[in-house]
């Protein structure tokens, strides 16, 4: 039973920004993607969502983690989500928020998986998670970047019930996809020999017209551009830290 019509359980259902000074972040999002950012005030402990053409594309709130780096996160729809607590705990994950209810909106979960990379999972009642994506302004891919390859995998596969497909490589990188190529709507990449990366976390890619232009805006907001933009066989991408120290991808769509 999928969770909505259109999202397999397991697939990304939403994405959002967790940071320990949102108001700093919010300006950057806003400024950057045209977005427009709505609080829903202490009810619900400060977080927000951000709009793109009146629908919502991402949240924004208060670090999981207060005193933790700022990151992306990244949930996964489920038609269960007390079911997929134990299936988390049964396979070395932890349970870190919930399951808990976000009044009128749905059922979610926050864990870490067995190497350390934070995971959350949403069932949908009433907030649907991301109206928008593959345009310009909107979440566009999501890809775990693990320091323990062997072992997320192995975790996302029987804990979540991703259908864990290699990619074919030279041998220079490891990369497989929750689904076959054509269903694919996640990535997981061996980041062990990155230098950034001392943990697993998510790598969020939102879309953009022009990933030059936005690489330069993103820097007159006060983000950091990591490397120069770069083709790819998807388009061309480039990594932004923003000014709370998320990092993000930026790809042209």
């Amino acid at each position: 039973m999928p969770a909505r019509g259109d999202l397999p359980d397991g697939a990304p259902i939403w994405i959002d920004l967790g940071t320990d000074d949102v108001d700093a972040a919010i300006p950057f999002y806003t400024k950057l993607f045209g977005w427009e950012h709505v609080g829903f005030g202490e009810e619900f402990g400060g977080y927000g969502q951000f709009l793109h053409r009146g629908e919502p594309v991402a949240g924004v709130g208060p670090s999981m983690r207060p005193g933790g780096p700022s990151e992306w996160s990244v949930y996964l729809a489920t038609a269960d989500v007390d079911a997929v607590s134990g299936q988390v705990t049964e396979h070395g994950g932890t349970l870190l928020i919930g399951p808990d209810d976000a009044a009128g909106q749905g059922r979610f979960l926050v864990a870490d998986d067995p190497v350390g990379g934070s995971v959350a999972f949403w069932e949908p009642h009433g907030h649907d998670g991301f109206a928008r994506v593959m345009e310009p302004g909107a979440p566009c891919w999501f890809e775990l970047w693990t320091t323990d390859f062997d072992a997320a995998t192995a975790f996302y596969r029987d804990a979540v019930g991703w259908r864990i497909t290699l990619v074919p490589s030279d041998g220079s990188m490891r990369y497989a996809t929750n689904d076959t190529q054509e269903a694919a709507t996640a990535g997981v990449y061996d980041a062990a020999g990155e230098e950034r990366t001392d943990r697993s976390s998510w790598l969020v890619y939102l879309g953009v017209a022009d990933v030059d232009a936005a690489a330069a805006r993103a820097a007159e907001l006060g983000g950091t551009v990591l490397g120069e933009p770069a083709d790819s066989a998807f388009g061309r991408l480039v990594d932004v830290r923003d000014p709370v120290g998320a990092v993000l991808r930026l790809i042209t769509v």
